[in-house]
This record gives structure tokens, C-alpha cells and sequence, in this order.
């Protein structure tokens, strides 16, 4: 488990978040492609109902050890049937310039990455990217040691710098299909695309992957 403190907006004192490592299901922590953060940002940046905060204050890896919350950032997020979805992402130097999924919350979220191993990432990726399928999608980053919670207008500004800096040093690796997670992507059997789509039904545990292409939806249930 990994606990993080955070304070947000929706938080009336700083509170403890815990989240389930990847590894428990992973050989290795997954790499996700430096344009989707950059999406996610300028999502952040058009849609009211994307945004980012500065709220993650403390890190604790499984071994009890804190970490540098400046390195990491925490997706969380909330769709229309108001699901609810936590992704911890790290910058590591080890990560070839991308960014890592370390942790997942809550459990049902951690559930379906359990049963569906790297086909899950693409599905979650694609659906926090999808405005009119969330409800409120936010980036929680660190606070600056200068923060003032009454600057708020100044906040909102400084936060989305912060996560602009921590895009800034993921590496911008060469991606001909423009995917967010490409090698790992599930295939059509109709026609051979990587199916990248989610169906209107899609639920975690429940709903169907569809192809964008030839619109084959898969008869295998997510989770099944």
C-alpha cells in the first residue's frame, strides 16, 4: 500500500488516501506514453470540470519510506455513474521519460486492473480523457513550500504550472499512432485495429471494449 496525505477542495482537513501498488498484479509498473498528460492538461485547461490542484503533501512508499511528492502526481477522478477512480503516476528516471502507474484506488478500480492486466490501461486512459463521459477529473499535485491557500486565483494558476513542469521532464518518445498506450493495445479480431474505443455501456467489471474502426464490440465482459 502506498498512503498519501492530501488536501483538496473537497477536503475539510488534510486526509489520508490509501492505495494499492500495481506490483501486486504487475511484473512491472506500467509506462504511459507523455501525451496523455499532456491531453490531460489541456483538458485541465478547457473543461470546467477538469482541473488541477495542489493537495498531495506526503507520500509513503509500501516500505514505510517518504518520498518526494514532487515527482509524482495522483488522478483522481469521477465518471457520470459516479465511479470513482485513483491513479498514482511517477516521474523515474528509470522509466525511460514516461510516466509509471504505481498505485490504484479504490479497490474495485485495483479489481479490474487485477483481472485484466495491461488490456485494462487503454479502456481507463481513454475514458479520463473523455469530457463528456466524467463528471469531474482532477490532477492532484505537491504544494510548493510558499503556498498560501487564501491566493487562490494564483493557486489555480501555479497548479497548472506544476503539472506543465512535471510533463516537461517526461521524455516525448516518437508514437506514429499517436496512442497514450500503443504496445500493449488490445486487438480487433474483425479487422486488426487496436481497439481504443469504449462502448456507451462500459462500466468497470461490466462493460465491453468496442472497436472504433468496424465498431466490434468484444463478447468478453471486462473483468470476466
Amino acid at each position: 500500500m502506498y498512503y498519501l496525505s492530501t488536501k483538496t477542495s473537497w477536503q475539510k482537513s488534510k486526509a489520508k488516501v490509501g492505495l494499492q501498488s500495481v506490483i501486486e498484479s504487475f511484473r512491472s509498473y506500467p509506462l504511459v506514453e507523455r501525451k496523455f498528460f499532456e491531453d490531460i492538461n489541456f483538458l485541465c485547461r478547457k473543461e470546467n470540470h477538469y482541473y488541477v490542484e495542489m493537495g498531495l503533501i506526503q507520500l509513503v512508499n509500501e516500505q514505510g519510506k517518504e518520498l518526494n511528492p514532487d515527482l509524482w502526481i495522483l488522478i483522481w477522478a469521477r465518471d457520470f455513474k459516479d465511479r470513482i477512480f485513483q491513479i498514482l503516476f511517477e516521474r523515474h528516471p528509470d522509466s525511460h521519460g514516461k510516466g509509471t502507474v504505481v498505485a490504484l484506488g479504490p479497490p474495485e478500480l485495483f479489481d479490474f486492473f487485477s483481472n485484466m492486466k495491461q488490456n485494462a490501461i487503454l479502456p481507463t486512459l481513454t475514458l479520463l480523457n473523455s469530457p463528456d463521459k466524467m463528471k469531474s477529473v482532477v490532477v492532484v499535485v505537491s504544494r510548493p513550500k510558499s503556498y498560501n491557500q487564501k491566493l487562490k486565483e494564483k493557486n489555480q494558476y501555479q497548479a497548472i504550472g506544476r503539472f506543465q513542469n512535471w510533463i516537461n521532464d517526461l521524455k516525448a518518445t516518437p508514437n506514429v499512432k499517436g496512442q497514450w498506450f500503443p504496445s500493449n493495445a488490445p486487438i480487433c479480431p474483425s479487422c486488426g485495429s487496436p481497439i481504443v474505443g469504449i462502448a456507451d455501456e462500459y462500466n468497470i467489471g461490466f462493460g465491453y471494449l468496442v472497436c472504433p474502426d468496424c465498431g466490434y464490440l468484444t463478447r468478453k465482459k471486462i473483468g470476466s
